[in-house]
């Protein structure tokens, strides 16, 4: 746990840096597997795959729909056995399901595989901003989280180059996505091996201490001993008593993180579908996708020079107006320039707000729940990321690209309404427990 009353603390030191290191390269190859989706949903919507339309919604909500049950008991495991262990585990099932979905002989079976990888891929990011939030000294904690987050979004970038480039070429006559899946999951042994050789968060091991001293005393006091004063919410493990996690603002975060999936998902999921709708061809459409994703990379660059300097809350409301209104303008625009820029700028806004938001939800709980927390939160975004190509692929096809883009932008705003009027400023710059 960071002391921000000595200026040492303040300090990063190599341990600091090779945490990063790691936590990115994790996420380099989770962002690069859920971005396969986008590239999926180009490819099977063009010959010679063609997919029916619920074929391919399906195909593309496997993974979350994983990602919902992944993110609820890796958070628990998290604040139970500790961050580094349970991020160690989800690294080696994502390694497993590559080589799996790699080898997937049809549809049915890749989309079977996609939502076992999706119990670890959504995983993931929280449990990463829990250890790094825990870890990392208070004045640079946002700032070296958009570097990680800027590192592990080069991955989509290059994963979607990788794909148009193999996918004429076929070596080995494999198609290009299938040796995207297959160097995500040597990735991700790497990362496996990397997360072994580093330490535990000292904020999860002081707050097993203190459990462990609580049990002491209970069995030295007996039941109703003075153990938990009124208001202490913490017991058995780290765990609340019964209601006493889903306080007013667990509650707060869960509805918040419901409202994101269908902006920050539906955009990188669909726009390669509506690339295609809209006449572009395969290849095109991989291209603009591209350059697209080169967003992330720079918004995380440019976020983490100024993300300490202003609170969390403006920074996500700030992004989610810009969202919105890029995403309009996208679903307008018919000429290459225009679909391009528009994307760039909307993937580079996502690029700020999810890990703002992220960090902006690790920061509000203390550290006994905060993986569960993160990763709870995180798995509502993944029961609404689930819903997502369900209702808005057959939107796209019925209803046409305007109408999605709508209620994309709905759906920010309700956001930023919801923030403004009910969140908290943040705790940018500040110590947290």
């Amino acid at each position: 746990m960071t002391n921000s009353t000595e200026p040492e603390s303040q300090k990063l030191r190599p341990i600091h840096l090779a945490s990063v290191g790691a936590c990115a390269l994790g996420l380099w190859f989770d962002l690069a597997e859920f971005a396969l989706g986008n590239i999926l949903s180009a490819v099977f919507s063009a010959p010679p795959h063609n997919v029916a339309p619920h074929e391919l919604s399906t195909l593309l909500s496997a993974v979350y729909l994983g990602a919902i049950a992944g993110a609820f008991v890796a958070g628990w495991a998290g604040d139970r056995f500790g961050r580094r262990p349970t991020i160690v585990v989800l690294m080696v099932w994502i390694a497993f399901t590559s080589a799996l979905a790699a080898a997937s002989p049809n549809i049915a079976f890749l989309t079977a595989v996609r939502a076992l990888s999706g119990l670890a891929l959504g995983a993931y990011p929280p449990l990463m901003a829990a250890y790094l939030t825990d870890i990392l000294p208070p004045a640079r904690r946002g700032a070296m989280l958009m570097i990680t987050v800027a590192l592990g979004a080069t991955g989509p970038l290059v994963l979607t180059f990788l794909v148009r480039w193999l996918t004429p070429v076929a070596p080995l006559g494999l198609d290009g996505w299938r040796w995207a899946f297959v160097l995500c999951g040597v990735l991700a042994v790497l990362g496996a091996l990397i997360f072994l050789r580093l330490p535990e968060s000292r904020a999860w091991l002081a707050s097993r201490a203190r459990h462990q001293d609580s049990n002491l005393s209970e069995e030295e006091n007996g039941p109703g001993g003075d153990v938990a004063q009124p208001g202490d919410t913490t017991s058995n493990s780290g765990q609340l008593s019964e209601g006493g996690f889903l306080d007013a603002r667990i509650r707060f975060l869960l509805f918040l993180y419901f409202l994101t999936p269908w902006s920050t998902i539906g955009f990188p999921l669909l726009s390669g579908a509506v690339l295609i709708k809209k006449g572009v061809s395969l290849s095109e459409s991989l291209l603009y996708v591209g350059v697209s994703s080169i967003g992330p990379v720079v918004g995380a660059i440019l976020a983490g020079l100024v993300v300490d300097r202003f609170e969390r809350r403006s920074v996500l409301a700030f992004t989610g107006f810009a969202m919105a209104l890029l995403g309009v303008l996208f679903g307008l625009a018919q000429e290459a320039v225009w679909l391009m820029a528009t994307g760039f700028l909307v993937n580079l806004s996502i690029a700020i707000f999810l890990p703002v938001l992220v960090v902006y939800a690790a920061e509000s709980v203390p550290a006994a729940k905060r993986a569960r927390a993160t990763a709870w939160s995180w798995g509502v975004r993944g029961f609404g990321a689930t819903l997502v190509p369900l209702l808005m692929v057959p939107l796209l096809h019925g209803y046409g690209v305007t109408a999605l883009f709508m209620v994309m932008a709905s759906t920010l705003m309700l956001f930023v309404a919801f923030l403004l009027r009910y969140g908290p400023a943040g705790a940018a710059g500040r110590a947290v427990d």
